[in-house]
């Protein structure tokens, strides 16, 4: 492992860029132009760009511009000093049953010189000194060890079976850090008209599932335990059962059928004028919300309760989901769905202790005067305290994320659901946490210098046995004769010395 030390920034952002595909001449432009100078002004260590539905909705027509999107970022003047990357675009949209269209790029700073990553088939880490992107074909799949991609099995999302959905892993070292990075994606809401029926969604159950999947796959890997930053789409959605409860609880609804299935719902007013109405992709409001109307509605952000063992900072930004996609439209929502905080960056108990002691963290928008699509991207920036190459993170048997979780308070002014804190690189474990695995191998390590030792008395341990047995038979039968004492001793010895030629 290299000896590089000092603070190592990062800037992670997630991006739902499946518009940016759809309207390439329009979007594709503007949205890089942002995505580098966020770059540019912030020059951090190490950038971690995770992109979901990468060739946007018409895949089979929008991979045609992922090239020119992976040009672009390639020959941009503000990541010229990126000296390494990293591309992983899963662009398999013929395979069904794998296909996901993630997309995860990362650019390492020439100033780093400790870059590796983990092979997950070798189990080591190899440095990486070049740029290079792999599109993920059937034919190239499973040829790079550097990532692990899983699309969720088709009964996770009954309605949508073939959904492209799922998760991208990669572990890196940096300046002695090693840090685990997840792209995810999961299920989205299929209907308001479902939505409003329950608290939680129906949707919230598939998705806790998929999350849970992702988590535990990681686990294992069984690899050694290290900041891990969950960052992607989660389509996490307001409460919107709680909303109209709360809001339009002195209304009437109205709801209009076709062939006995539910096409829309309205909130009326006692003059009969509807306040909200929605459809199965329909969310209109007669009064537009505000900003401190939406930030108001942050109480129906219930998702991330669901999820124990993650922590998130505290959410100050508008939602990143559902923006206008209409031409010069760049801060207005679109009337297909809650605004919601979909977008999100996420980490375990070991980022968090990483997190605590960080400074000039950040968590926002990108691109909020511009225009971006229906998802604005989502960024965190921190500057991780320095650590030495003995306490960096190393290899052993515990897990990326813990096992033992429980909820908790905010922290540090991040977000949290657990109280339980996995030992993290650099930071002094609790004295009370013991590895009971740990200490069994460095027993079991101890065998070979007791067998050494014991191995120079074996010949004085046979003569003993010898004599004593011998006594023995000629205690407890005195009629013996001296042919017969002589047999016994010889098969004695004979036994001792079969046993000396095994060890």
């Amino acid at each position: 492992m290299s000896s590089e030390c000092g603070d190592l920034s990062l800037l992670l952002i997630t991006a739902n860029v499946g518009t940016l595909f759809e309207q390439p001449d329009r979007l594709l432009s503007p949205w890089l132009k942002q995505f580098c100078s966020k770059v540019s002004r912030e020059q951090p260590d190490f950038v971690a760009l995770h992109c979901q539905e990468v060739g946007g909705k018409t895949f089979m027509t929008g991979m045609e511009h992922v090239q020119t999107f992976v040009d672009i970022l390639l020959k941009s003047p503000e990541l010229a000093e990126y000296s390494r990357m990293r591309g992983y675009l899963d662009e398999d949209y013929e395979t069904k049953t794998e296909f996901t269209a993630l997309g995860s790029v990362y650019f390492v700073h020439s100033r780093v010189s400790d870059a590796a990553m983990w092979d997950f088939s070798g189990s080591r880490f190899h440095p990486i000194a070049d740029k290079e992107v792999c599109r993920l074909k059937v034919e190239n799949l499973r040829q790079d060890p550097f990532h692990k991609k899983m699309k969720y099995p088709p009964d996770f999302f009954p309605q949508f079976p073939w959904s492209r959905k799922g998760h991208i892993v990669t572990r890196w070292r940096l300046r002695n850090r090693i840090l685990d990075m997840v792209n995810v994606h999961l299920f989205h809401d299929a209907s308001n008209l479902e939505s409003v029926n329950q608290s939680p969604s129906i949707y919230v159950a598939n998705r806790c599932k998929a999350l849970e999947h992702t988590l535990r796959t990681i686990r294992d890997f069984d690899l050694a335990e290290a900041p891990l930053f969950i960052f992607g789409d989660f389509n996490f959605r307001l409460d919107l059962k709680s909303i109209t409860d709360d809001h339009f609880s002195n209304t009437s609804a109205i709801q209009k059928e076709t062939n006995g299935v539910v096409t829309s719902m309205e909130f009326v007013d006692e003059t009969e004028t509807p306040l909200l109405r929605l459809e199965k992709k329909a969310f209109v409001m007669k009064n537009t919300l505000s900003q401190a109307d939406l930030m108001d509605w942050r109480k129906f952000d219930r998702e991330f309760d669901q999820f124990q063992g993650l922590i998130e900072q505290q959410i100050t930004f508008p939602p990143s989901y559902p923006f206008s996609e209409d031409e010069g439209v760049t801060g207005e929502y679109m009337q297909t769905r809650p605004p919601s905080w979909c977008d999100r960056i996420l980490y375990n108990d070991v980022g968090n202790k990483v997190i605590q002691e960080s400074h000039a963290i950040t968590y926002g928008l990108v691109g909020m005067d511009a225009e971006m699509g229906d998802h604005k991207p989502v960024f965190l920036s921190a500057t991780l305290p320095s650590v030495t190459a003995s306490n960096a993170s190393s290899p052993s048997s515990t897990n990326a994320v813990g096992n033992s979780h429980k909820v908790g308070n905010n922290t540090a002014g991040g977000h949290t659901r657990s109280a339980g804190s996995p030992d993290d690189a650099g930071i002094e474990p609790p004295a009370k946490r013991v590895d009971l695995r740990s200490t069994a191998g460095d027993s079991l390590q101890a065998l070979p210098a007791i067998e050494g030792f014991l191995a120079g008395f074996w010949p004085l341990l046979a003569l003993a046995l010898i004599y004593c047995c011998t006594l023995l038979v000629l205690q407890y039968t005195a009629d013996i004769n001296c042919s017969t004492a002589l047999v016994i001793l010889i098969i004695l010895a004979a036994s001792v010395s079969h046993l000396l030629r095994r060890r």
